[in-house]
């Protein structure tokens, strides 16, 4: 049990890590994206820095079962999974 311990230990310390890189990995894009403004592309350093609009077309699922509960329910399909949290 003592190897288990030290695997759980290893898993906190680099989900910490993860999240600490995250954060800077968002912090030098908020510095990229407020450089380029409204420029789609970019090139630094043979780098190509792309920050494009794309457009996308979601089913609203929330107003469908609001209008057609019943239809809605007729569809819907169970799934199951495991969740793995370490807290």
């Amino acid at each position: 049990m003592h190897e288990i311990a030290k695997q759980v230990a290893e898993y906190k310390s680099l989900k910490t890590s993860i999240k600490d890189l995250e954060f800077r990995l968002n912090e030098v894009e908020a510095v990229i994206k407020a450089y380029m403004g409204d420029i789609e592309e970019l090139m630094v350093d043979g780098t190509k820095v792309r920050w494009k609009t794309v457009a996308q077309n979601r089913f609203d699922t929330a107003a469908f079962r609001a209008r057609h509960e019943a239809l809605y329910e007729a569809f819907l399909v169970r799934s199951e999974t495991r969740r793995f949290t370490v807290t």
